[in-house]
C-alpha cells in the first residue's frame, strides 16, 4: 500500500544567504529592465510627433500605452485563474509578486537564472515549483490556442478571402475547448511530458479553463488595440485597419513566442508586424509602426510590473499573517506498516 507524505529537504541554505540572492538578483532584474529599456529605439517618438498635428498624435501613443498595460493585466487574470485552479488560495498581492516577478525575468539574460529566481520567488510565496511549472505549461497553451486563433484575422486581410477556412477552424477550435475544457488539461499533461517534467497533482476544472480563455482572449484583442492607435498615428484608416492590426499583433507575437531562440521574439515579430501594416500602410510607415510597438509593449510591462511589484510588496508588509510558506513536493512510497485510521483520515482525499 502506497501513502503520500511531504517531503522537505534535509538542508536549506542560511535565510541571510537566501535574502542576499534575492537581492542581487532583484538588482540584475533592474539592471536588465533598464537596459532593455534603453536599448529600445527612441527616435520613432520623435518620427511620429513630426507630423501635422503633434497633439493628436501623443494622445494616441499614450492611447497606445495604456492599452498595453490594461491588455497585460488580462493575461494576468487569465494565469491567475489557472494557477488557482492547481493548487491551494494564495494571498493576491503573493499571486502579483509571483506572475510580474516571473514576467519580468524574460529580460534578465539566459533563461537559467531567471528561471531560478522566479521559481525561488515562487516558493516562497507559496506556489511550489510543481504547480509553477503546471501552470505555465497550461497557461502556454491557452495562449497559443488563443493567439493563433485571433491572429489568423490579419490572414484574412492580407491574404484575402481564401483564408477565411483557416479562422472558420480555429474558431471551432476555441468553441470546442469552451465546450470539452478538459483537452486543454490533456495538452498540459502532453507538453509536460514532452519537457520531461511529472504531470501536476490537480487539474484546472472546466470553469477555471474557460475563464482562462476567455481572459486571455480579452488580453490579446486589448493589447492589440494599441497598434491600431500607433497605426492609425502614422496615417492608416482606422476602419480598415482596425481588425488587421488587432490580428497582426497577437499573431506577431505569437510566432515570436514559438521562435525560443530568440530573446521575446526580436526581429520575427517586427518583420511579421511591418509585412502586415503594408496593407493599410507604406512600408517605411509599417516599419515605424512596428518599431513604436515594441518600445510601447516594453514600457507597458515595465510600468505596470513596477506598479504592481511595488503595490504588492506594500500590501505583503502590512498584512498580518505570518509569510507565506512554499507548497511541500509530494512523493509517493511504499508503506512498511498498515496505515492507521489516524493516517488515512489524514492522507488527502483525492485530486479534481
Amino acid at each position: 500500500m502506497s501513502v503520500i507524505r511531504s517531503w522537505r529537504p534535509s538542508w536549506r541554505p542560511p535565510r541571510a544567504l537566501v535574502r542576499a540572492l534575492m537581492a542581487a538578483f532583484a538588482l540584475v532584474l533592474v539592471g536588465a529592465v533598464a537596459t532593455a529599456l534603453a536599448g529600445q529605439d527612441w527616435s520613432v517618438v520623435s518620427v511620429m510627433l513630426a507630423g501635422s498635428d503633434g497633439g493628436r498624435i501623443g494622445l494616441l501613443l499614450a492611447g497606445a500605452l495604456l492599452i498595453s498595460m490594461v491588455g497585460l493585466g488580462f493575461g494576468y487574470l487569465a494565469w491567475r485563474a489557472v494557477l488557482f485552479e492547481l493548487g491551494p488560495p494564495v494571498s493576491e498581492p503573493r499571486v502579483a509578486r509571483v506572475f510580474f516577478v516571473t514576467f519580468l525575468s524574460k529580460y534578465v539574460p539566459g533563461k537559467v537564472p531567471g528561471l531560478i529566481a522566479a521559481t525561488k520567488v515562487a516558493t516562497a510565496n507559496g506556489v511550489g515549483f510543481g504547480r509553477l511549472m503546471s501552470t505555465a505549461a497550461l497557461s502556454m497553451s491557452l495562449v497559443l490556442l488563443t493567439g493563433l486563433t485571433i491572429g489568423l484575422l490579419a490572414g484574412v486581410h492580407m491574404l484575402g478571402t481564401q483564408v477565411v477556412w483557416l479562422v472558420a477552424a480555429a474558431t471551432v477550435l476555441v468553441v470546442v475547448v469552451l465546450v470539452r475544457p478538459q483537452l486543454v488539461n490533456h495538452g498540459a499533461h502532453l507538453l509536460l511530458r514532452l519537457l520531461r517534467r511529472p504531470d501536476p497533482t490537480r487539474s484546472a476544472s472546466a470553469r477555471g479553463i474557460r475563464l482562462a480563455v476567455v481572459s486571455q482572449a480579452v488580453s490579446w484583442t486589448v493589447t492589440g488595440l494599441h497598434l491600431w492607435l500607433l497605426a492609425v498615428a502614422m496615417g492608416a484608416d482606422p476602419v480598415r485597419s482596425l481588425g488587421l492590426c488587432v490580428g497582426a499583433f497577437t499573431l506577431a507575437t505569437t510566432v515570436g513566442m514559438l521562435t525560443v531562440v530568440l530573446p521575446d521574439g526580436i526581429g520575427v515579430r517586427e518583420a511579421v508586424l511591418t509585412a502586415a501594416l503594408t496593407v493599410v500602410l507604406p512600408a517605411p510607415a509599417a516599419a515605424v509602426v512596428a518599431v513604436a510597438s515594441r518600445l510601447v509593449s516594453t514600457v507597458g510591462e515595465v510600468a505596470l510590473g513596477a506598479a504592481a511589484l511595488a503595490v504588492a510588496e506594500v500590501a505583503i508588509r502590512r498584512a498580518p499573517a505570518a509569510p507565506a510558506e512554499p507548497e511541500p513536493e509530494r512523493v509517493t512510497e511504499q508503506a512498511t506498516e498498515p496505515a492507521t485510521e489516524a493516517g488515512a483520515a489524514a492522507a488527502p482525499a483525492g485530486d479534481k
